[in-house]
């Protein structure tokens, strides 16, 4: 009886000793890695790999998933039958594509640095000349809004690039480029048409100087695209002045009430001052001339502006200096200027105004 209780003790000795050896022996779950390996993709999704390589955090989440699969299926076995190669395999693939897609986002990244800021430098600077040549210019509404909005693409642009969130600028560029373009195209379209006046402007200018240095008397000319009153006595440049305009400034006057300022050889009819002008002095022009009148009839028969009449009291007064183009259509100085060229004029002065007396080119460089 000893002897068989004895033999069972040995043999559930050795039972417990081979399952206590085969338990110490198993493989421990690769938890440790797999948790890593989740961190690490969800660290590359937050910083954009899965926007710069989703084939790749595709891939890695598949091999994840699959290795959460495999040690699911390895667990349920007893213990001593597990193994966790595959496991292991799987979520070192995981690893090895979310590494693979953190490296292709570093470098597409990189790459975007470099062309995102030289295509923000080239819209900075369209928006800039824009800003500088056309800005203040009466353009119509179509060109101001693409150039509005041009603006606030470019903005939303700048901010995206300063946060690294590079594939936000893309798109949002591309678009402020575009408008840029098309307004400075509209623009640049809308001054061509306006400048072929300019051999007219040209002729008027040097027609008005040579009458001074003719008469040894003084004449006067306002460059409207400079926003400058030229005084010329005995056919030279003795004075200079800015000047204000007619908000629609582009364009002579065509109608009563367009706030546009004439384009044309007009004199002095009258010197107003005191009472008799609300603008401290003025000086009147006999804007409409013949011209004028002639153009006027003929627009209305085609209908190309309503009938309305073709307005007067055009003068090149004081109470300028605002800074913006402000008057009805006429001329407008600073009382301190206006005083400075009084004496210098008189009823039957010629007073020209042109569009400019630069070409378009010499202007913006186009």
């Amino acid at each position: 009886m000893k002897k068989i209780l004895f033999t069972i003790l040995i043999v559930l000795f050795l039972t417990l000793s081979t399952f206590a050896t085969l338990y110490f022996l198993s493989p421990n779950p690769p938890l440790a890695s797999l948790e890593q390996c989740h961190r690490d993709i969800a660290t590359a999704k937050e910083q954009e790999a899965e926007k710069y390589a989703p084939g790749l955090i595709k891939e890695a989440e598949i091999f994840f998933e699959g290795a959460k699969e495999a040690l699911q299926k390895e667990n349920e076995k007893t213990f001593f039958l597990r193994d966790y190669k595959n496991v292991i395999k799987l979520v070192e693939n995981a690893t090895a594509k979310t590494s693979e897609a953190v490296k292709k986002m570093t470098e597409d990244k990189a790459n975007l640095s470099v062309s995102l800021q030289t295509k923000l430098e080239l819209v900075s600077h369209k928006i800039d000349h824009f800003d500088e040549t056309y800005a203040h210019l009466p353009l119509n509404k179509r060109a101001r809004r693409d150039f509005t909005n041009a603006k606030l693409k470019y903005l939303e642009s700048k901010k995206a690039y300063e946060r690294k969130a590079y594939l936000l600028v893309g798109n949002n560029l591309d678009e402020a480029n575009k408008l840029i373009s098309k307004s400075v195209d509209a623009a640049h379209a809308h001054l061509s048409s306006y400048f072929e006046n300019l051999p007219t402007w040209k002729r008027w200018h040097q027609e008005t100087v040579d009458w001074s240095r003719k008469n040894n008397a003084t004449a006067i000319v306002v460059d409207k695209f400079a926003h400058t009153c030229y005084v010329y006595n005995d056919g030279k440049e003795i004075k200079r002045f800015n000047a204000e305009l007619g908000p629609n400034w582009i364009g002579t006057k065509n109608f009563r009430g367009d706030k546009a300022t004439p384009e044309g050889k007009y004199y002095v009819t009258k010197k107003k001052s005191g009472k008799h002008t609300i603008y401290y002095k003025a000086l009147l022009i006999n804007y409409p001339n013949e011209e004028d009148k002639a153009r006027y009839q003929r627009n209305v028969r085609n209908g190309s502006i309503p009938k309305r009449g073709i307005g007067n009291l055009i003068e090149l007064h004081g109470g300028g200096g605002k800074g913006i183009n402000w008057t009805d259509g006429c001329v407008a100085l600073t009382n301190e200027d206006i005083d400075k060229l009084w004496n210098y004029v008189g009823n039957g002065t010629p007073i020209t105004i042109v569009g400019s007396l630069r070409s378009l080119h010499e202007i913006n460089g186009r």
